[in-house]
């Protein structure tokens, strides 16, 4: 019995493990909230090109018999089709179209804004 070495007491081991859970849960948060945040601008920034091309299919379909309602159209929508180049030329022809605008009865829009609302149309296309 001599080879016998006495048993030590108890000793108080540190347990981690509930640190070790909150850390993994706080990192989970943060992932997912940074992947939502990047879900949403990821989402905003596709959506102003379908709404652009959703304006310019509309844009090509203006009927230019009845004058106030292809205004109006015309008015609403080349907002979101223009790009920044084509800005200047749709305030020009936006002031074009302001004899036409909030009249009761207004006359056929002349062939030549016709013309360049047609142009300008292209040139958004074309891109």
């Amino acid at each position: 019995m001599e080879g016998l070495r006495d048993i030590k007491g108890i000793v108080e081991v540190t347990d981690y493990s509930f640190y070790y859970l909150l850390m993994t849960i706080g990192i989970v948060v943060v992932i997912l909230a940074l992947s939502a945040i990047w879900a949403y601008r990821r989402k905003s920034v596709y959506k102003k090109p379908q709404k652009c091309k959703e304006a310019l299919r509309q844009l090509k379909k203006i009927d230019f018999r009845d004058t106030k309602q292809s205004v109006y159209d015309f008015t609403r929508l080349a907002h979101y089709a223009a790009p920044e180049r084509l800005k200047a030329q749709l305030d020009a022809i936006l002031k074009d179209l302001e004899q036409y605008k909030f009249k009761k009865e207004v006359s056929r829009i002349d062939k030549a804004v016709q013309k360049r609302i047609k142009t300008f149309i292209r040139e958004v296309e074309n891109g």
